[in-house]
């Protein structure tokens, strides 16, 4: 017979059939690993300006309970607070050190300016050098209707990828939920990116109520207000709409 005959119980193939299975899984397993590149190559990335230190730093500076925990560094630069994993910084230890200059131990988050600290608050210790930080005014800026999307100031930082949109959504959602600080991030013409942490019409945390917004296209409409290199909006009443 000219053609090989192989029965599967056999214990090795004939050479023909033994030759093709070889270059089959050869070419087979360079295409996956081709495909797998591509696929890797596509996926969104987090900017190239966005920073997670996976290193533990020592901060100092005069941490700030109003309008979220905060410490304001002694380089005057604002940094929002939190705890790690996705929870917001612990608020009776931020009203127990308000106004006082700290040292605390943390990872610093940062992107495009803006700086977050992830932090324990059992590290935050009373500091007893001198400090040239000074807590900025918080300033009016006017009535604003601002368009935007509603993400966690954590991730969107640099703590996760992408940090916003969709993909995001129930990341954002559970961070929000655990204490971090809503954000509207906003797009100008030229796609520049910025954000204005979220606050409602008094100044009180509206985590739960913006939940069913994440993600979503919305439209704010409130009082914008400046702290330093921070921007504040305090939406009005029914001052957060869904685009639709």
């Amino acid at each position: 017979m000219s053609e090989e005959f192989f029965i599967g119980w056999q214990g090795k193939a004939p050479e023909k059939t033994g030759r093709f299975v070889k270059k089959l899984v050869i070419v087979g397993t360079v295409m996956g690993l081709a495909a797998s590149a591509l696929v890797a190559a596509w996926q969104q990335t987090v900017a190239q300006d966005a920073v997670w230190n996976a290193d533990l730093e020592t901060f100092s500076g005069i941490l700030v309970k109003e309008p979220v925990p905060m410490l304001v560094g002694d380089d005057n630069a604002v940094r929002l607070l939190a705890r790690p994993l996705k929870f917001g910084f612990d608020e009776k230890v931020a009203s127990k050190f308000h106004l006082k200059h700290v040292e605390l131990q943390g990872r610093l988050i940062t992107r495009e300016g803006k700086e977050l600290v992830e932090a324990e608050p059992s590290s935050v210790s009373e500091s007893k050098t001198h400090s040239n930080a000074q807590v900025p005014e918080l300033l009016e800026e006017g009535s604003v209707t601002l368009r935007g999307e509603i993400v966690d100031s954590k991730c969107y930082l640099g703590m996760m990828n992408p940090g916003h949109l969709k993909a995001h959504r129930a990341c954002a959602i559970n961070c929000i939920a655990g204490g971090v600080p809503p954000v509207l991030l906003l797009r100008n013409a030229k796609g520049e990116a910025n954000y204005i942490l979220l606050m409602g019409d008094k100044g009180q945390a509206i985590n739960e109520e913006v939940l069913p917004l994440v993600a979503e296209p919305v439209e704010v409409r409130g009082q914008l207000k400046s702290l330093g290199n921070l921007s504040v909006i305090y939406a009005d009443q029914d001052g957060i709409e869904l685009i639709k």
